[in-house]
């Protein structure tokens, strides 16, 4: 039997008969799926930080839910009444439940003439198309919400972009209603043209993280990029812990393995199953029944004028 993970050197010393006893086994075709996961994992979890369980077929959630009444504390005399503060009466809103899915084929013929190579390429495919395409959904549904701006200057200088992130900081602390800004989000190419700017402002040598390949906390906040965010897309300055979540509805299908149940640090909510087909194929499906919700869309401001 293969063991599992495959060192990549031996990866084309694969035999036939150690190919096809992985793709028989759905616990280690999750397995690969998670260990990438792990590597390249869902940016619509890092700003959708909630989790809501789909029940019925729908999450109910309330609105920029506030976290301050507004009314004033009051001196209480010894033995005497405290004063009391009414909820806010909100409306909440349903949202029903979206399943994404992927599928795909491996022929035995495939496996027999390059062995390991067509069953880590689809699994591959399958797992990156599946984190692109929900992620972009996830965006486009922030992008929507979220209607706050702060106007800023080109980010060619360090005074500048601090200037602009601390105003976009102050803003969202400035709606009052707990919110305290967690990151910065880029483009992979905004995040280019912005690290050598913010190289002073970090420590040198090996204390510095964009030497190290990894993003920095700058100013109170992360700074993150992905490939994955739309054409125009502008810096945005984010409470990830309050923006909004991620409704799950757990689907009782018995084919299907959880990554969760393979890795317990992996909350991806991804589930991949095989079956054998008639016509002398191994299927492949992954899928997320997950849809992403925004709750809180003054959590966020987009930073305009910068000229990424």
């Amino acid at each position: 039997m293969l063991n599992y993970p495959i060192p990549a050197s031996t990866l084309t010393n694969v035999s036939v008969a150690q190919a096809l006893a992985f793709l028989a086994s759905p616990t280690l075709i999750a397995r690969r799926f998670s260990e990438i996961l792990a590597d390249h994992n869902f940016l619509a979890h890092y700003l959708l930080r909630g989790k809501y369980t789909m029940v019925g077929g729908a999450v109910a959630y309330t609105p920029d839910e506030a976290i301050s009444s507004g009314s004033q504390a009051e001196t209480v005399a010894p033995g005497g009444e405290y004063p009391l503060t009414a909820l806010p009466q909100d409306v909440a809103v349903l949202v029903a439940a979206l399943k994404k899915g992927l599928g795909t084929e491996i022929a035995d013929e495939q496996v027999g003439r390059t062995r390991m190579d067509p069953i880590e390429r689809a699994i591959q495919m399958l797992a990156y198309d599946l984190i692109s395409q929900f992620d972009a959904a996830s965006i486009s549904a922030i992008v929507s919400a979220v209607t706050g701006t702060t106007s800023g200057g080109a980010w060619t200088s360090a005074a500048t972009i601090v200037a602009n992130v601390e105003a976009a900081k102050a803003a969202i602390k400035g709606k009052q209603r707990g919110y305290r800004a967690t990151s910065v989000v880029l483009t992979d190419a905004q995040w280019a043209a912005a690290a050598p700017v913010l190289l002073p402002l970090l420590p040198r040598e090996a204390g510095n993280p964009i030497l190290a390949g990894s993003f920095p906390n700058i100013l109170g906040v992360d700074w993150v990029s992905s490939p994955d965010l739309p054409a125009g897309w502008v810096p945005l300055v984010v409470d990830a812990d309050r923006l909004g979540g991620i409704g799950h509805e757990d689907i009782p299908s018995p084919e299907y393995i959880s990554l969760g149940s393979i890795a317990a640090n992996n909350g991806s909510n991804v589930e991949v199953a095989r079956f054998r087909e008639k016509n002398d194929t191994t299927r492949i499906q992954v899928r997320k029944p997950d849809v992403p919700i925004v709750v809180n869309p003054g959590a966020a401001v987009k930073i305009t004028g910068t000229g990424l």
